[in-house]
């Protein structure tokens, strides 16, 4: 219903879900997801960061669609943007098919035209934006015969960039990474792994290779030191870093941001704080040794600048943490862009 003049944004695939429907929206296609580690295999069919979006001069608009239950959560959730503007927020209901009425926001027909487009999507394009932890399948869109059209290019940012990483990455539509798309006025390709981001290399030649981007950003290493030695670590950075260098496009690398177990940060060092930091250096090295012009070393100490943005676990930052990380990193990614 309509889908066919819908265009999919951050979804790598668009698979069948047994029970759910034919349309579920996958950050990674299916065989780059099952030769991945165990975790990775499910994280990569979250649909945090996937759009569906269009354009229709429809008065009412109504959308069908369900989602898996999240991992953390107990209801999924769907963002509704007319063009830059949050418009509504939507819980979605696991396992069963809901349905919710879009209407054109008033507000809009009040303000300047050149204000309300300003900030890189028109704001003719609705955008249906899914947050983190489940699969959403989109069952379809009902215009009530009005014409439907996914947008033009220039009624979209010029520029993709492409986030890896760790749950850090992951982390939701409020994380670090849609935050700095925004200051950016870029989109944003959400491709992180939460507790399963290992640098496969059959996920980095999936990046490198199958992703559109414009610039990109590789948050390694915080999901490594439990299982993996330095040497290990070093051998697929030292890939990841060789692939991204071909390119000639622009390309972060950072470092594991400041934590709980950091050298120096931590009262009792322990073997995750020996390899993050031994993961740096090779992080370091690395990049100095490839003298690549487009390859950019950037320490997590320099996003997370201030160490009360984590929360209680002091790994993962809270949404102070994110907020900050989100605009020290726009400031750094804006001269590459």
């Amino acid at each position: 219903m309509n889908l066919e003049n819908v265009e999919y944004y951050n979804v790598g695939a668009v698979e069948a879900v047994p029970g759910f429907g034919p349309n579920g929206l996958m950050r990674v296609p299916e065989p780059v997801r099952n030769s991945l580690n165990n975790r990775a295999r499910f994280v990569a069919m979250d649909s945090v960061g996937c759009e569906a979006r269009f354009v229709t001069d429809a008065p009412n608009i109504e959308v069908y669609l369900a989602c898996t239950k999240p991992e953390f959560a107990d209801m999924g959730e769907m963002r509704v943007y007319r063009g830059n503007f949050l418009y509504q927020s939507h819980p979605i209901e696991p396992g069963r098919l809901n349905s919710i009425r879009l209407v054109p926001p008033e507000a809009f027909q009040a303000a300047s035209r050149e204000t309300i487009n300003d900030g890189g999507f028109s704001s003719e394009v609705w955008r249906l934006v899914f947050n983190r932890g489940a699969t959403f399948v989109l069952h379809g869109l009902d215009t009530h015969g009005y014409e439907i059209r996914p947008p033009r290019v220039d009624e979209k940012p010029e520029r993709n960039w492409l986030a890896y990483g760790s749950s850090i990455t992951n982390s939701n539509l409020d994380g670090y990474a849609h935050i700095a798309a925004r200051r950016l006025r870029v989109q944003v390709q959400n491709k992180g792994l939460s507790g399963a981001c290992h640098i496969e290399k059959e996920m980095v030649d999936y990046l490198v290779d199958d992703c559109q981007w414009d610039v990109a950003t590789c948050e390694l290493g915080v999901n490594m030191r439990g299982c993996f030695t330095p040497e290990e670590f070093e051998a697929r950075a030292s890939y990841l870093i060789d692939r991204f260098a071909a390119t000639g496009k622009p390309v972060l690398i950072i470092s594991v941001f400041p934590n709980g177990r950091t050298p120096g940060l931590t009262a009792e060092p322990n073997l995750a704080t020996l390899r993050e930091e031994a993961f740096n250096a090779s992080i370091a090295s690395l990049v100095q040794a490839k003298q690549a012009a487009n390859l950019h070393l950037l320490e997590g100490r320099e996003v997370l600048d201030d160490f009360t943005g984590l929360s209680g676990d002091l790994l993962h930052p809270s949404a102070y943490g994110h907020a900050i990380m989100g605009v020290n990193l726009a400031e750094r990614l804006r001269s590459l862009i």
